[in-house]
């Protein structure tokens, strides 16, 4: 499973189809969201970002320190899904969140 640190608490995988998603539930400690990423809205996520005071929301692909606009909850997710695809290979079709 590939998977990112949203923030200290949360942390994010990524899976090709339904059916690796469903397999890897059980063995996941405290789901707090499964979903298709098309089913995904920004509110869905919000809380589960990593905040950065004064620009929004972490954005992952590049460090803390270049913080040279707001980013948005859905660009924020959209930044730590690139990361795993970098590292993975494939698209994320679905998405879980677990609480560590």
């Amino acid at each position: 499973m590939n998977s990112i640190d949203l923030s200290s608490y949360y942390r994010l995988y990524a899976f090709s189809d339904y059916r690796s998603m469903k397999a890897a539930l059980p063995y996941m400690r405290r789901v707090v969201l499964a979903k298709g990423l098309t089913e995904v809205e920004e509110a869905d996520v919000r809380r589960y970002l990593q905040r950065v005071e004064g620009s929004g929301y972490k954005n992952y692909l590049e460090p803390l320190s270049y913080l040279h606009e707001r980013v948005s909850a859905t660009n924020s997710l959209i930044s730590a899904l690139q990361v795993l695809y970098k590292s993975s290979g494939y698209s994320a079709r679905y998405i879980v969140v677990e609480r560590k």
